[in-house]
């Protein structure tokens, strides 16, 4: 469930903030690019770890009242940018291990 997981953004993606607001993300790894208007950039900007997929898109909302959609729109991107793999795997797994991935012994 993405609400829960607290975003971070991979470390070796480059962000590129443009003039007018957007952003271009660069992924080296894969070679390439996925580039987000003002409200996205704003959402990537959040992906540090310190904030829950919820409370991003509270913030979101929040600055955008005008937007009727903002919440389910940033929950939205935020499962794309984790399935396109811009986020790292702390930020998006479960941090509670299930008893199938205890270590062996």
């Amino acid at each position: 469930m993405v609400e829960t997981v607290h975003p971070r953004q991979r470390e070796d993606i480059e962000t590129h903030i443009m003039p007018d607001g957007t952003c271009l993300l660069f992924d080296a790894v894969s070679n390439e690019g996925l580039a987000l208007n003002a409200a996205g950039a704003l959402v990537w900007d959040y992906c540090d770890g310190t904030l829950s997929a919820d409370e991003i898109a509270a913030e979101l909302a929040t600055l955008l009242p005008e937007e009727q959609q903002t919440q389910a729109e940033t929950l939205s991107l935020l499962e794309e940018l984790g399935k396109l793999g811009y986020l790292s795997a702390d930020g998006v797994s479960d941090p509670e291990p299930g008893p199938e991935t205890g270590a062996a012994e």
